[in-house]
């Protein structure tokens, strides 16, 4: 049952990334699980063991009258049923998986539990022919990250840097009756109005934008505990760190990648209280270590707004839209899905009320002159979608609509002057366009697999999972790099619609020497 609930709202069974959540401390808060949904799951789960009991009761008391009706014969025919359909469905998802029939794949992706039962060596000797599609795994080796020594020139003025993210904060947010702060903002800063995030879930958009790497090196970056490129030079250089979250460091695992050996006295993690007021605290406590920090010392904030994570949290009065749900109950949701629009309008709010923290914090920085040396950023770790193409939420395994990837990118840096890039950039872009202002003189191919924000459109952008990875350009080529599901691309075009055989076929051959680039990249920092 817990499955089934689980499948209809995400399009994935019970995995390792479920039982990473679940057994990762604050894995389970990340959801937004609201105490309605709580309540209701208990419910459902009392009533599914009432009605075991039950039937156990029924079936022990019953047990001499019911026995004489499995005869040998009757159980040999039931096994022989049960295991020739066993046989069809392993066989008939092996067969798929060979041939990559991406249609049949998600067909069987249906079944839980199934035993992915491969037959390769068998349909090849029977003269099965093969797509010769180029593969990806996660590579082996350790992490040689920067590739190369580090060529420095300290700045005479090292720049302050507030690092501001918002939770599940898609690109059509930025609207001056949704987000007035933060339209007002962009008229000074650099607007990226065609931004991706790397990844339709926190870990890989974080990822991305601090490291500028691709999906599969998280696993080697946690294992490891690599710091980033940025923060090894902020300890360096003696910056004072203010690290904020309205959810947690441990899940998803920065205290493991992006903020490892980091002092603790560094952070602050509130995790007590509605989202929007840890929201407000968090914004409060930047405000107050900004105005009592040391004059001579530069500072880096960062900030992980979490109100427009599901259940999409804000106080009833700070409402611009006023048909909305006024409860998310998870255990209920699918079947109110139909219907998506006051889900919608909940989660506009909550961005909403997300707009003025940020602003007061804006509005702090202007006050005090801050910005003449300050970099600003703001964008969302990823977006959201509701229904578009058919699904509710982010992080739907190998998909990676616009819709959940595509995000604002507002960068105030000094002495540039505010204008709307329209081009198609990424949070891989990030760190080869910061680290340069903090002195780096290395090519950005050592520390990163993406170039600067200020270089001009890359070919394409990479986005992925926790097991799949996508390229983006014209169209998205998608594929998993984990044996968690049967090989398969997913293609869709430009307007993010799975494509029909023959269409597919030709993106894949067009896109084929992008798609053997990127299976390069994964691997090019590990030795």
């Amino acid at each position: 049952y817990a499955d089934y609930r689980l499948y209809q709202l995400y399009e994935y069974h019970f995995n390792a990334f479920v039982w990473n959540i679940i057994t990762t401390r604050g894995g389970i808060a990340s959801l937004g699980a609201t105490a309605a949904s709580m309540r209701t799951f208990a419910l459902d789960i009392s009533i599914v063991l009432i009605v075991n009991t039950l039937l156990l009761w029924l079936a022990h008391k019953n047990y001499f009258n019911w026995l004489r009706h499995f005869s040998p014969r009757r159980c040999g025919i039931a096994i022989i049923i049960l295991g020739t359909l066993l046989l069809v469905e392993e066989g008939t998802a092996a067969w798929y998986q060979y041939v990559e029939d991406g249609a049949g794949c998600a067909v069987i992706a249906l079944v839980p539990l199934h035993l992915k039962t491969t037959a390769s060596g068998l349909l090849q000797r029977l003269g099965v022919a093969k797509p010769q599609h180029k593969r990806i795994t996660i590579s082996r080796g350790h992490m040689h990250y920067p590739l190369a020594p580090l060529q420095r020139t300290r700045p005479h003025h090292p720049p302050n840097i507030i690092w501001l993210v918002a939770e599940s904060f898609r690109a059509d947010l930025i609207d001056p009756k949704i987000t007035p702060n933060l339209w007002r903002y962009k008229q000074q800063a650099l607007y990226f109005t065609n931004h991706y995030s790397g990844g339709n879930r926190t870990r890989m958009g974080l990822l991305s934008m601090f490291y500028g790497l691709y999906p599969p090196y998280w696993y080697h970056l946690q294992q490891e505990k690599v710091r980033p490129l940025i923060m090894d030079l902020l300890m360096a250089d003696n910056y004072q760190l203010s690290l904020n979250t309205s959810q947690s460091f441990t899940y998803p695992e920065l205290n493991d990648t992006l903020f490892t050996r980091i002092p603790n006295t560094c952070k602050q993690e509130l995790r007590n209280g509605p989202p929007w007021q840890r929201d407000r605290d968090n914004t409060s406590h930047i405000i107050n270590f900004i105005a009592g920090r040391q004059r001579q010392r530069p500072f880096f904030v960062f900030m992980f707004y979490e109100s427009t994570h599901a259940s999409y949290s804000f106080p009833p009065a700070t409402a611009i839209r006023a048909n909305y749900s006024k409860k998310v109950n998870y255990a209920r949701l699918a079947s109110k899905l139909g219907n998506i629009q006051p889900l919608h309008n909940r989660y506009i709010n909550a961005a909403h009320y997300v707009d003025g923290q940020v602003g007061r914090l804006l509005d702090y920085l202007r006050r005090n002159h801050l910005f003449d040396n300050t970099i600003v950023l703001f964008t969302g770790d990823h977006g959201e979608e509701f229904m578009e193409r058919g699904a509710w939420g982010h992080g739907h395994n190998i998909s990676f609509t616009r819709y959940c990837t595509q995000v604002p990118l507002l960068l105030w840096l000094p002495g540039q002057p505010g204008r709307t890039i329209a081009h198609i950039t990424s949070h891989n872009q990030i760190p080869a366009t910061l680290l340069p202002m903090l002195g780096v003189e290395n090519d950005a191919r050592d520390y990163s697999s993406a170039t600067s924000l200020l270089t001009g459109p890359p070919a394409y952008v990479v986005i992925g999972s926790h097991d799949s990875i996508a390229v983006r350009a014209n169209a998205t080529i998608a594929w998993p790099f984990t044996s968690s599901q049967y090989f398969h691309y997913v293609v869709r075009d430009r307007d993010d619609y799975v494509v029909a055989r023959a269409r597919k076929e030709e993106l894949l051959r067009q896109y084929q020497p992008q798609i053997n680039e990127v299976i390069k990249e994964c691997g090019r920092f590990l030795q």
